[in-house]
């Protein structure tokens, strides 16, 4: 983990990005930052939806699709990585503001304020 939450220089979509082409040899080009909140969240969103495809049954290293619990439409979008670690149960490795790279499991994504919108796979 380790890797601090910047919003121009490394973001949830930065890590994605990052743990994707180091644990998994799968290539996704981020485009540049958008000027906006709400195209900076469709770039997010779209990490998801224009690199990969939805899965019924998530494995590790697949993009896990987040929203702001209670944000209506486009916005509040985040993404993840879908983690194992050493066997336990289902967890989410992503970057957020003010906290870095963390790990949360799936089921605390709620309580956490996430809502889940989907998992994708990259490869």
């Amino acid at each position: 983990m380790g890797r601090p939450y910047h919003p121009i220089q490394h973001d949830c979509a930065d890590l994605v990005a990052d743990v994707l082409r180091e644990q998994f040899d799968v290539e996704v080009a981020l485009p540049g930052r958008a000027a906006t909140l709400r195209g900076r969240d469709r770039q997010i969103q779209d990490v998801a939806y224009l690199h990969g495809r939805p899965v019924p049954v998530p494995a590790e290293g697949d993009v896990v699709l987040m929203r702001a619990a209670g944000r209506q439409r486009g916005v509040g979008h985040h993404v993840g990585i879908w983690c194992l670690p050493d066997g336990a149960a289902h967890h989410v490795l992503h970057c957020v503001a003010g906290l870095g790279t963390c790990l949360h499991p799936i089921e605390g994504l709620a309580a956490r304020g996430y809502e889940l919108r989907g998992v994708y796979r990259c490869r």
